[in-house]
C-alpha cells in the first residue's frame, strides 16, 4: 500500500525508513479488513493494551486513538480485503513509535476449508505466552521448517511434551464429542480463538480448556487451527498421522456458526 500512519500522521511508505531503526522486538497486533471493515478491532486493540501492562511499556496512545489510526489506513489506502498491522515499538534511539500499515495477506481458498491442511510438529516454548510480540529469530527458523516440510502450519511441542498451539494460530481438538483448547494461562488469547469458543458454546458443544500430550495425538477424532486470516481451519495431518478434520460434523457446524459470527460483525 501507498500509506502508513506513523505516531498517527500519514507518510509514504518509500519514504518512511524507520523500519532500519528498528531491533528491539515490537509489541503488535494484526487486524483483518473485509468489505473495508476492520473486524474485531476492540479486542484486538484491548489485548495490544494487556501486552502493554506485562510488558511494562509505555504507551502514548488511547484505544480511541488507535482505532483511528487504523481506520485512516483502511481509508487513505482504500483498502476492501486485506490484513493491517499495528505496532508499537522502542527505536534504538529510545524513541517509541506508533504504526499502522497493510500487510502482505494471504486467506486461503475454499478448497482448503474441504480438505484440511498439513501440520508439522516443532520444538518451542513461548517465553511470554500472553503477550504478543515479535521474536524474528524464531520466526525464521518456523517459517523455514515449514517451507522444508511444505506444511501449512507447525503446532509448538513444549519442554513437556505438550502442544498447546501452532507457531502463528490456536489449536482446538476434538476427542469423541467434546472439544478442547489449551488452557488460557498458556497460551496467546487469539481474538478469533475467543469468537469460535462464543460459537462453540451456542452450538451448546461441551468444551474443555485442557493441554494436549503428543502421545494422545492418536486419540484425536479431529483438530482445527484458528486466527485472524483462516479463520476455522481443520488439519488433515499432523507429521505423519491422518486425521479426518475436514469431514467432521462437528468441526464443520462449529466452521459454519463462526461464519455466521463474522457476517453478523462485518454487516
Amino acid at each position: 500500500m501507498e500509506f502508513l500512519l506513523l505516531d498517527g500522521k500519514v507518510k509514504k511508505v518509500e519514504e518512511c525508513n524507520v523500519f532500519q531503526e528498528i531491533e528491539k522486538s515490537p509489541i503488535y497486533e494484526v487486524v483483518r479488513v473485509i468489505g473495508g471493515k476492520e473486524q474485531f478491532i476492540e479486542d484486538h486493540i484491548q489485548r495490544m493494551f494487556d501486552s502493554f501492562q506485562l510488558l511494562d511499556y509505555e504507551n502514548s496512545y488511547s484505544q480511541e486513538d488507535i482505532t483511528n489510526f487504523a481506520r485512516e489506513c483502511i481509508r487513505i489506502n482504500k483498502i476492501k480485503d486485506n490484513n493491517i498491522k499495528l505496532l508499537a515499538v522502542e527505536l534504538n534511539d529510545m524513541r517509541k513509535i506508533f504504526m499502522v500499515y497493510a500487510i502482505e495477506s494471504y486467506y486461503p481458498p475454499d478448497s482448503v476449508y474441504k480438505e484440511g491442511i498439513k501440520t508439522i510438529i516443532f520444538k518451542h516454548t513461548r517465553d511470554n505466552p500472553n503477550a504478543k510480540v515479535q521474536h524474528l529469530d524464531y520466526k525464521v527458523a518456523v517459517t523455514n521448517a515449514i517451507k522444508e516440510s511444505n506444511a501449512y502450519e507447525a503446532l509448538l511441542l513444549n519442554e513437556a511434551g505438550y502442544i498447546l498451539e501452532g507457531s502463528r494460530s490456536n489449536m482446538f481438538y476434538l476427542i469423541g464429542d467434546t472439544m478442547y483448547t489449551a488452557p488460557s494461562s498458556m497460551v496467546l488469547l487469539g481474538i478469533t480463538r475467543k469468537h469460535i469458543i462464543k460459537s462453540i458454546k451456542d452450538l451448546k458443544l461441551n468444551l474443555v480448556e485442557k493441554e494436549l500430550h503428543v502421545d494422545d495425538l492418536n486419540r484425536l477424532d479431529g483438530m482445527f487451527i484458528s486466527g485472524t486470516s483462516i479463520g476455522v481451519l481443520p488439519v488433515n495431518s499432523v507429521d505423519d498421522l491422518k486425521i479426518n478434520s475436514a469431514e467432521n460434523k462437528i468441526i464443520k457446524n462449529i466452521l459454519n456458526e463462526y461464519n455466521k459470527l463474522t457476517g453478523k460483525i462485518l454487516g
